[in-house]
């Protein structure tokens, strides 16, 4: 209910006051708006509207004003018919409508003048009693102060009060709302939003509304928290502050000339000294490694905040430091076949067991074991070398054969070599590519003899079939025939070419067998065939894999840190793909894998779709990937470009002309650039989540396969699905993302970040501990392992790794 209007009711009649006039003062001295006989000389009750409805507001706390028979000792709101009670007199509350009145009653008043009681002597006497005197308003007596200050004082009273209703209002209608904040102390706490803020102690009274709350601290992530003060009278808000990761830097110690490489929480991250990386707080592993150290592992605790840490590492040699010395003096040391220096010397030797000897001519050699044990230095006896009492010269032709007594290395021929008399010895010769023989031999005392061996080539018999027929033949540059030849070789690498005027050269290295006759095919192509070729988009393997010729170009490896999703291992680094190059439009298929490893599985006990004949190959490992290469290459009669190196398979560098897996950068121009210039984020677009044809993924039908599924999304396969089944890219290549991801050619590594000049025809590292693997795949739901730039790695096969193949265009 509102009232515009407010009414006084007293012996002087009605009188109306303004709603902007309030509070009314109700009390005993002269200034009051509504005047009461009484004690004292000031106000002794406000009367106001809150909200529109009216309210009164005891002044003092020894007011003896009362309402309906009440004391009133704090604010309290009126209802129509209230009673006031001030020494007799009354004051009633009327409401009828919009109209607010206040009945001013002073019959009873104890302040009142009466008639004093006399005794009455006849009836006029009595009419001549004293009647009461009437209250009059104080507006009726006469000021003591000037009309004008009246005024002004009423002026600044009636401000006054008006300001401490509205602070009043305020309060009674403003919620108290505290603040937890973790960690206590921030530096910057912001209320946005907030028109009245009234701080009390650690609360704050707001009104209700919608607030953003702003927090800071040194070492934290700012959080800016939305908050709602609704009809509760007090509210708690929470603001859990995270801690900034820290940095942290790998040094060594005295490092070494070799390259250390270091790896953080098991990912390999660079090489030594490393840093700074940010990390995020918590327990981290640090490991470094050094092929003549033993490796460095230990843990450490990042508290982040932005801090700075160290981790310096003192490496632990894998060598020892042995002592050498003989009498006489200027012997020269052997370790197997490689000197490693002259008496008297210390000699670094890696840690197990080695067979040293000790040569000086004129003298016997000694020969013994030394077993080294890391970074534990030794000192051997002093070796006293016995006089030789007979000398043996050994020649060979051709000259350079190595030379070997009882079977321990001496020396290349010719050589004279000092021998005990009386002895029967065996002498070794041997040459790459040349026959090799023993003889024995027994020396006199004090002889001195020579022993001269024609050591016969060991050959094998190379055919070369050449097309056209005309074509030449030669080896090692050479020219050793023309059409079909047949040649006997020695058993050492030689290069055969077949040339032409007119025609492409055909190479290939041999190296010749001795009873095991070769037959190599030369076919010839002809320029005009030769251009043509260069320009064709595709190429079928005698397997049916199709290959998409790509052209080169420029790009960037890695995505941008402000890109959702990043990883810390993509790196932007500048590319320039410099040749045209071959890559598998679709992956390989369980069939074609079969072809070379019958007895494959790829996954039938995860889902029995996984063996389907044109699902992608799955399971695998790189050195089965790259054995598939080879066997693909030698059926085609094409180089291998994988070698065995002490049970690893390595990549031959240059690469030869057989397949091979694509490079990392190869896959992603092909695979996430298609060819051209832009990339989009996904291999369906930009947009977040896919479409349903956009490929295979962790959809719905992957529940229980895949850790983590895409909401909603359904491609109708719950593992692998059928190679080409989905959209192909701008390149014409299939299954970029999704079905399974792929290994690439190159050892895994992390960039060193700030590169701007561009790496041409990159291969990546030289060794490593795993292999790159890119693309995402049917168990990938993530937004991160989904979008093309994402970089995985392994050792391992797993279920969700295939490859496809790649191979050099024909120059």
């Amino acid at each position: 209910m509102n009232f515009d209007h407010l009414y006084i009711r007293d012996v002087e009649g009605e009188r109306r006051i303004e709603a902007g006039a309030l509070p009314l003062r109700v009390g005993t001295s002269s200034d009051s708006d509504l005047r009461l006989p009484g004690p004292g000389g000031g106000p002794v009750v406000l009367l106001d509207l809150l909200d529109g409805a009216p309210f009164a507001q005891p002044v003092g706390r020894d007011s003896e004003i009362t309402v309906n028979g009440e004391p009133l000792v704090a604010s309290r709101r009126l209802n129509d018919g209230d009673i006031f009670q001030f020494y007799g007199s009354r004051v009633v509350v009327s409401m009828a409508g919009e109209r607010l009145s206040f009945d001013v009653q002073l019959e009873d008043s104890a302040y009142v003048t009466r008639p004093p009681e006399v005794e009455t002597e006849s009836e006029a006497d009595a009419e001549e009693a004293i009647a009461p005197s009437a209250f009059r308003r104080a507006a009726e007596t006469k000021a003591v102060e000037p009309e004008a200050e009246r005024h002004i004082l009423r002026w600044v009273v009636v401000g006054g009060l008006a300001v401490l209703a509205v602070a009043a209002w305020l309060l009674f209608t403003s919620k108290s709302i505290q603040f937890d904040v973790s960690p206590e102390e921030p530096d910057s706490l912001v209320i946005r939003g907030a028109w009245f803020e009234l701080p009390l102690g650690d609360r704050v009274l707001l009104r209700k509304g919608e607030y953003t709350l702003e927090v800071s601290k040194a070492g934290y992530y700012d959080v800016s928290q939305s908050f709602v003060v609704d009809d509760e009278p007090s509210k708690t808000v929470s603001v859990e502050l995270r801690r900034r990761p820290g940095e942290v830097t790998v040094s060594l110690f005295d490092a070494p000339d070799e390259e250390a490489t270091v790896s953080i929480d098991g990912l390999h991250v660079g090489v030594a000294p490393f840093g700074p990386v940010e990390l995020e707080p918590g327990a981290h592993t640090v490991e470094v490694r050094s092929e003549r150290f033993l490796p460095f592992a230990d843990a450490f605790e990042i508290e982040g905040l932005g801090q700075q840490n160290f981790v310096a590492v003192q490496l632990v040699p894998r060598w020892a430091n042995v002592s050498v010395s003989s009498e006489p003096e200027g012997a020269t040391i052997l370790s197997g076949d490689e000197i490693v220096g002259t008496t008297p010397a210390v000699i670094e030797l890696i840690e197990g067991k080695h067979s040293l000897s000790v040569v000086a001519e004129g003298f016997k050699a000694w020969d013994g074991t030394v077993i080294a044990e890391p970074n534990v230095p030794q000192s051997l006896p002093i070796i006293r070398l016995e006089a030789a009492d007979a000398r043996l010269r050994v020649n060979t032709i051709p000259r350079g054969a190595n030379v070997t007594v009882d079977g321990r290395y001496r020396g290349q021929s010719p050589l004279t070599i000092d021998l005990a008399p009386g002895i029967d010895y065996t002498i070794g010769l041997s040459k790459a590519g040349y026959g090799s023989t023993t003889r024995q031999v027994r020396l006199a005392s004090a002889a001195s003899e020579q022993i001269t061996v024609d050591l016969s080539a060991r050959t094998g018999r190379v055919t070369v079939n050449v097309s056209p027929a005309d074509a030449a033949v030669y080896v090692d540059g050479r020219i050793r025939g023309t059409g079909n030849t047949t040649l006997n070789l020695s058993s050492s690498p030689k290069r055969i070419e077949v040339r032409k005027d007119g025609y492409e050269s055909w190479t290939r290295t041999v190296t010749p067998r001795p009873g095991y006759p070769q037959t190599l095919s030369a076919r010839l192509r002809s320029n005009e065939a030769v251009a043509a070729a260069k320009i064709e988009r595709e190429q079928e393997t005698s397997e049916g894999h199709v290959l998409r010729r790509v052209e080169p170009g420029s790009f960037e490896l890695g995505a941008s840190r402000s890109e959702q999703g990043r990883r810390a291992n993509e790196v932007i680094v500048p590319v320039t793909i410099s040749k045209p190059f071959l890559i598998g439009v679709n992956e390989i298929t369980n069939r074609q894998f079969a072809a070379f490893d019958p007895k494959h599985d790829s996954g039938s006990d995860i889902s029995a779709t996984m063996a389907g004949d044109n699902n992608p190959v799955a399971n695998v490992t790189w050195s089965e990937a790259v054995q598939y290469c080879n066997w693909l290459s030698n059926k085609e009669g094409l180089t291998p470009v994988y070698k065995e190196e002490f049970g690893e398979w390595v990549a031959i560098r240059p690469f030869p002309n057989g397949y091979r897996l694509p490079t990392e950068a190869e896959w992603a121009w092909s695979l996430r650039y298609g060819g051209s210039a832009g990339a989009p984020r996904y291999p369906w677009g930009r947009d977040w989540p896919p479409r349903g044809d956009a490929g295979n993924y962790a959809d719905q039908s992957a529940d229980g396969l895949a850790p983590t599924l895409i909401p909603g999304y359904d491609d109708g396969f719950a593992s692998t699905a059928p190679v080409g089944n989905f959209s192909k890219n701008a390149a014409g290549l299939a299954d970029g993302g999704g079905n399974v991801a792929e290994w690439v050619n190159d050892w895994y590594s992390v960039p060193t970040p700030g590169q701007t000049r561009a790496v041409v025809d990159p291969l990546g590292p030289e060794r490593g501990n795993t292999r790159v693997i890119r693309g995402s795949s049917w168990k990938h739901g993530g937004q991160t392992e989904l979008r093309l730039s994402y970089r995985d790695h392994s050792a391992e096969a797993r279920p969700d790794v295939g490859f496809r193949i790649a191979r050099n265009l024909d120059e």
